[in-house]
Formats: C-alpha cells, structure tokens, sequence
C-alpha cells in the first residue's frame, strides 16, 4: 500500500504560503464587519444620544476620522495578509518518535483550524542516540528546539531537569487521576504534578501458540511454576538433541527479544529494593538470576540455547510454545507469518505465601495467592522547561489527549498498519475488546507497574547500563561471590548517579 492511496478520516494538512489569499467566507466575513462598521445608521454612525442632524463637536468630527482611517487601515492589513487572524503568531516544534508525519499530520491540521494563531512542526525522530541528541539540543537551546518531545518512562530520573511539570489545570481537564491507568501516576507524579502526559500504553504480554498448546491438551500457564513445567514438556528435540520447538525464550539475553522487561518484571513481583542491596534484596535477586538462568542451562531439560534464531522469529516461524512481548511486535509477527494462529495472555505471577502448593496455585484451587503484577513500557509527551510557549504545547497536548483525538489518532495510524497504539484512558478501554489479543494488554494495564531494566529504550543511560549489569550476571557459569559483588555495586553506582529513589 503506498501513502498516496490512504484516505485518511482527517483533514490534509493545509499548506502555508508566503501569500495569504481570503477564501469566499472569509471575504463574506469582512464584508459583513465593513457593512456593520461603515454602513450604520445615523445615529449610530455619530454617536449615542446624538440625534439625526444633531450639532457634532470637534472632537466627534475628528476622533470619526480616526476611527475610519483605523479601519481603514486595519482592512487593509487585514486583506493583505497582515491580520493576526491568517498569520501564524506560535510555531512549535514537536520532536516525535514512531509516528510518521502522515498519521500525525491530518490531527495537527485539525488543531491548527481550531488554534490559528498555533502551529506545529512535527519531526518524527530516528531512534539511535535520541536521548542523547535531545538532551544536546535542550542544553543548547534555540529557536529550533522541541518544545514539545517524546520520550520514555524509565528516562523520567534523567529527563527530570529538562521537564515542565503539567499545570494541574490541564490534568484536570483530561482526568488524569481518574480516567488514565495508575501506572502513570505511579512513575510520572513529582511532587504531586505529572511531568509528562502519555498518548499511548504499552508493555509486556504472554504470546502464546494455540496449535502447540492445543495439540498437547495443555493450559496457559497462571505461574512461573507452571510455565516451567509446561515449557519442559512441550520442548521438541531431535536424535541430536537439537532443540526443534522452544517452549519458551527464555535463559540467554543474545536471542531473546526482551529479556530486560522480563528480569524488570520478577524484580517487581518478587519485592525487590534496587535502593538497598543488602542481603535482603540480594537475596531476592539471587533468585531471579537462578530461575531465569534455568531455562538455558546446558543440560538435557534446557528449553532455551543460543544456537536458536532471535525468539521474535522463531515465534513467527510456528517453532515457539511461549514468548514475551509488547503489542508493537505483533506488527512484526504478522507480517512474517500472517497465519500463525497465536494469542495473548496475562503474565505468569508469583505465589504470595510461603510454602505453598505450587500445584494447588497453578489450579487455581487456592485464593488470594498469586502476586497480580504486570509489566508497563510507554512513551510520554513531554513539555522543555525553558520553552518560551508552553502555554501554546499544553493546549496542544490537551488536545491531543482527549478522547476524541485519541479515537482518531488510533483510526488513522491504523490504515498503514494492523492497529494503532494502544489507548491510555481506561474509559476506552472497550474500543479494543473486539481485538482479543490486544485486549489482554488493557486488562492488565491497570495493574501493571515500570521500572529498570527496560528494553528498547535506546536511553545510553540508566537502563542500558543497568541491563549490562544483569546481563553480565546472567551470562556467567555461576553466580559466586564476584559477580555478587559486580551486580550490586554495579546497581548501586547506577542507582546513585541517575539520583533512584523507588
């Protein structure tokens, strides 16, 4: 499909040129505010109280002509493009990622028609080094500056000093406290203001092969428990011991897509305090490390090794039980294989009581024992603190915001793709319910939390460093008292320069 052949539900975005010509309503308008202003009455035309005839002073003869060469003047401006109503008085600009300029552009149109003193320059953004060239062009300033730029959640602790907190007039109009999913208040509140406003949600889901699981009369799993177990036993090897079906990507960080947000995920179910490595919490790490470390142990039960292709497209090929990942890679899936029949499916949990029947837990025969934690990762609008128009940006924000926009937004990127981004207001939550596999990703939000290490952040910071930290630990033949003391210092001196408190 070409862009050209996409009819969009928005208006094109109207072109400026360097001569403002008046559309026929527009000519109507004026002739109307002439006819009104020049063709009055007598008694208007020579003021209150003066009736036809009546004796003028000087300064009512004078201050007349005034008035009239004013007008006069002003239409002409007016005509020749000098009004302020077809002048553009506010230019932002809007550093975006992920959205190209002709989804986005039908929306800004509409803004514009509404706002005509505002425009927006949006550019959609390459991915590498983002961070790091917005911080650069931040510090440096400018008239080309984003007053306006993506960027993601778990940056929030590097971003911090370059954000305007959003005016609690803004958050109130959109609901933010009432009608967004709690995981934005959780990460984005300081000090009781929001410092960004999402357009979208995403984050990490169970993808699951219904004809593997079916053909082996086996459920979709509820713990990590039972993953493990079910992933044991649907793993194909052949004479060689050559893995032909993966039951789940997991145990390696070379092939499998994700692997931080799956780390992210146990350090929040299983209560771990990045803040404080003490034996506590080392502990609790420990044992994120062996679990994950047991699905690509070389042994004759691995599920997981790194002679396998990236997890992404083996899941794609029909050759993958289960796999982890965000909405956006369905794109991915889709087009490498259109007739996989998969699902989506809610995060393995935790049991929450000691000692308990993992069994009995995985049936669902006992109650109130599974943590119910899910795993966000979104991007956010953000407004540059020194901005000299940030009164223009949260209007535009706003607008962007609302249901209605949102509503549009999704509809129109969905004609260039299988859907758009996921809604981040949970009184739209019912939009997506005919689309079972993105619907398990808003059943979730609302109980879903952040944190590090996230992947795909592109942030060259705290995250990136932060996975290679882990991903050291991870990758070595035993966890022995070095690579306690690597991790935790490594933590520690992350948590210390990116200034982590929670």
């Amino acid at each position: 499909m070409y862009m050209d052949d996409i009819i969009s539900p928005l208006p094109p975005r109207q072109i400026n040129t360097e001569e403002n010509t008046l559309t026929d309503d527009k000519e109507e308008i004026l002739t109307d505010e002439i006819k009104e202003r020049v063709d009055l009455p007598v008694e208007k035309k020579v003021g209150k109280g003066l009736p036809l005839g009546g004796k003028l002073s000087w300064f009512g003869v004078v201050g007349g002509f005034i008035l009239v060469g004013l007008i006069g003047f002003g239409i002409f401006k007016l005509v020749s493009g000098g009004g302020a109503g077809l002048k553009k008085e506010v230019t932002l600009n809007y550093w975006g990622l992920w959205e190209s300029d002709s989804v986005l552009n039908g929306l800004i149109a509409k803004f514009e028609k509404e706002n005509p003193n505002i425009e927006v320059d949006y550019q959609m953004q390459n991915k590498e080094n983002y961070r790091t060239r917005l911080e650069a062009k931040l510090e440096k300033g400018g008239a080309d500056t984003p007053d306006i730029f993506r960027f993601h959640s778990s940056w929030l602790p590097m971003m911090a000093d370059r954000l305007e907190a959003v005016p609690a007039i803004s958050s109130r109009n959109l609901k933010m406290d009432e009608d967004f999913f709690k995981v934005y208040s959780s990460d984005l509140k300081q000090g009781g203001s929001y410092m960004g406003i999402p357009l979208m949600y995403d984050g990490l889901v169970l993808y699951y092969n219904k004809e593997l699981l079916d053909a082996a009369n086996k459920n979709i799993p509820k713990t990590w428990w039972g993953l493990s177990n079910t992933a044991t036993e649907l793993t194909v090897r052949d004479e060689d011991g050559n893995i032909n079906v993966a039951g789940v990507a997991m145990g390696a960080t070379s092939n499998v897509d994700h692997w931080q947000d799956i780390i992210g995920l146990m350090i929040k179910q299983n209560g771990v305090d990045l803040t404080k490595m003490d034996e506590v919490n080392w502990t609790k790490i420990r044992g994120i490390l062996d679990f994950y470390r047991f699905f690509g142990q070389k042994q004759k039960w691995d599920v997981w090794n790194e002679k396998l292709p990236n997890s992404t497209q083996l899941f794609a090929a029909g050759k993958l039980v289960f796999y982890f990942g965000p909405s956006w890679r369905m794109h991915e899936i889709n087009q490498l294989n259109p007739n996989l029949n998969y699902g989506t499916a809610k995060l393995p949990q935790l049991a929450t009581i000691a000692d308990a029947d993992p069994q009995k837990v995985e049936d669902g025969l006992t109650e109130g024992q599974l943590t119910n934690i899910s795993w966000a990762s979104y991007w956010v609008e953000g407004v540059w603190n020194q901005s000299g128009k940030k009164e223009a940006a949260w209007k535009f924000l706003e607008f962007m915001a609302s249901e209605k926009t949102l509503a549009d937004f999704y509809s129109t990127a969905s004609l260039t793709r299988d859907f758009g981004e996921i809604y981040p207001r949970k009184s739209m939550a019912s939009k997506l319910a005919d689309n079972k596999k993105l619907a398990t990703f808003v059943e979730n939000a609302d109980t879903s939390v952040s944190g590090w290490p996230s992947s795909r952040t592109w942030d060259d910071g705290l995250s990136e460093e932060l996975s290679d930290y882990f991903e050291a630990a991870l990758n070595t033949s035993s966890i022995d008292e070095e690579v306690r003391a690597n991790l935790t210092s490594g933590i520690s001196r992350v948590v210390e320069v990116y200034k982590i408190t929670k």
